[in-house]
C-alpha cells in the first residue's frame, strides 16, 4: 500500500520512510561523498539502516511539521532524505536538514527540496528554522542561500565541544 505523502515540490515527492527504501537509503549513506560533510561513518551494514528506519519514523511524535522523511522523484525513484526536528533543550527551534544521492546532485533538488521543507514547517506554525552546515561545505550553504535561510554564523552553541558549524537561519515569515 503506497504510502500518503507529506509534501511535493514541483519535481519531488517527501513521504515517511517505510522498509522498502532500506537498500536505496543504505545505498545513498554508504556512499563515502555523501558522508563527507555529515560527521557520521557510512553505515556498517544493511541491518543498521534498516534498524534506524523506526527511529526515523518516531521523528513525527515529536511535534507538528516534524518528520525524518524519504524524499522521491515524482516516478518513485529514491532520491534522498529531509527532516525537521525540534532541538533538545531549545523551545521553539528546529533543525532542518537534507542529503541527496549522488546520482541525484547538480539537478536542483536540494534547492528544491530546501525549500519546500521551510514551507512545510512554516505551515505547521514552526518559526525558529536552523540548518546547521559544516563549514566546508559550500555546495549546502549554497542551497540554504537559494532556499532564503540567512547565515548567522560559526558556532558550536548547538553541540558544544564539537567544532563550529555554518548555522543558517530562516528568517520570521
Amino acid at each position: 500500500m503506497p504510502t500518503s505523502p507529506v509534501f511535493r515540490t514541483e519535481r519531488l515527492l517527501v513521504r515517511p520512510f517505510d522498509q522498502a527504501d532500506v537498500a536505496s537509503a543504505y545505498a545513498m549513506w554508504s556512499d563515502p561523498e555523501v558522508c563527507r560533510f555529515t560527521g557520521d561513518d557510512p553505515p556498517s551494514g544493511i541491518e543498521v539502516i534498516a534498524a534506524d528506519i523506526p527511529r526515523w519514523q518516531a521523528v513525527a511524535e515529536r511535534g507538528a511539521g516534524c518528520g525524518f522523511w524519504a524524499v522521491t522523484t515524482l516516478d518513485g525513484g529514491f532520491a534522498g532524505d529531509v527532516y525537521v526536528r525540534p532541538f533538545d533543550g531549545r523551545a521553539g527551534e528546529h533543525e532542518v536538514g537534507w542529503h541527496l544521492a549522488r546520482s541525484c546532485w547538480g539537478r536542483g533538488y536540494a534547492t528544491e527540496i530546501a525549500a519546500g521543507v521551510l514551507a512545510h514547517a512554516r505551515r505547521h506554525g514552526l518559526d525558529r528554522l536552523v540548518a546547521l552546515i559544516d563549514p566546508g561545505h559550500a555546495a549546502s550553504r549554497r542551497v540554504a542561500e537559494k532556499a532564503g535561510m540567512v547565515f548567522e554564523g560559526l558556532s558550536d552553541r548547538y553541540d558544544p565541544g564539537d567544532p563550529p558549524v555554518a548555522v543558517y537561519a530562516a528568517p520570521l515569515p
